[in-house]
């Protein structure tokens, strides 16, 4: 917002400009949505699923990996994966 003055400075009104973003938090809530929604499909899979990222550690250790592997997800995340 800027002040609105008069020649001798006198403070006459605000100027502000103001947007809508009500579709934007939408859409914002629906992709947090999607992300939940996929974070726990990785984590519930009867399969398992892991991450690695271009350096070679591990981003993602889902459950079933965890469990066939004998590793938690906290003793693999940001390890190298294959030494």
């Amino acid at each position: 917002a800027t002040a609105r003055r008069e020649a001798d400075g006198k403070v006459t009104g605000v100027i502000g400009v103001g947007q809508d973003i009500t579709e934007l938090r939408k859409v914002l809530a629906a992709q947090q949505q999607v992300a939940e929604d996929l974070q726990r499909f990785i984590e519930t899979a009867n399969a398992p699923i892991f991450g690695v990222n271009a350096e070679g550690q591990v981003t993602e250790w889902n459950g079933m990996a965890a469990q066939l592997s004998g590793f938690s997800k906290q003793d693999t995340l940001g390890h190298l994966l294959v030494k």
